[in-house]
């Protein structure tokens, strides 16, 4: 048996994801994912989850580009389909669940960067897209980019990107990593289902780190005050300001 088999095997196992499909290279992993659910026709596509070694045109939110090192990245779309009784959580409830999982190998507690990238020390070192109906009701596809084993950036990048070699000092296995992620995505989507986001939700005001702080958002209009609350939906300044986190495009610390 392959590695690949073993994986898909124990990602079987071990969660929702049915299958596991690799491509060395591909014009995105979201592409990929679309590419397969319309290749299934009228039959629902299954769980599942896409990467690939190097993405040509990978995007991030905002149409912005990704870059990556081939062979050396975790490129990664996860396809999950469920009812979910609140889908417009996702945005703030998935890049917690990527925390989580990355964080067990990095031995270092890193931030959320509203609205879905991972930080560390002011770098960045993941990012998150997901995009929701594309392959049909209740389907979403959930893009993760991880800066894995790479050790230098381009020039642009070096001084805003890290990545978890440089992080930890070693390199990381990408199969373990995207394991990881697929547990931590799956419970996530479960507990959602379940309407039980206690522990995400926490774990995002925690890495968000901005609760009790003064802070600039920018929305339609840009707003400044004390973020004084924030949960899955809304966040709160000043102990009276609401504003549904759907219109939020930024936060930062001032």
């Amino acid at each position: 048996m392959t590695a690949h088999e073993d994986l898909e095997k124990a990602l079987q196992r071990a969660t929702r994801f049915r299958r596991l499909v690799h491509s060395v290279s591909c014009s995105s992993t979201q592409d990929l994912a679309l590419a397969d659910a319309l290749a299934a026709g009228a039959t629902p596509a299954a769980d599942a989850i896409f990467w690939t070694d190097h993405q040509e045109h990978g995007r991030g939110r905002q149409q912005r580009e990704w870059h990556d090192e081939p062979g050396a990245d975790l490129l990664a779309t996860f396809r999950v389909r469920e009812r979910l009784p609140a889908p417009a959580v996702l945005p703030a409830a998935l890049p917690a669940a990527a925390v989580r999982a990355i964080e067990r190998f990095s031995g270092r507690e890193l931030r959320i960067k509203w609205p879905n990238d991972v930080y560390f020390d002011g770098r960045k070192l993941a990012g998150m897209l997901i995009d929701s109906g594309v392959t049909g009701s209740h389907t979403y596809l959930i893009g993760v980019g991880v800066n894995c084993n790479r050790v230098r950036f381009p020039p642009d990048l070096e001084v805003v990107a890290t990545s978890m070699a440089l992080l930890t000092g070693q390199e990381i296995d990408r199969g373990a990593l995207l394991g990881a992620l697929a547990e931590s995505i799956d419970a996530a989507f479960r507990d959602l289902a379940a309407g039980n986001g206690h522990e995400l939700l926490e774990l995002l005001r925690n890495r968000l780190g901005l609760l009790g702080r003064d802070v600039e958002v920018t929305a339609n209009d840009v707003l400044r005050g004390e973020l004084t609350a924030i949960d899955f939906t809304e966040l709160e300044l000043d102990g009276s300001r609401r504003l549904p986190l759907g219109f939020v495009r930024g936060i930062r610390g001032l």
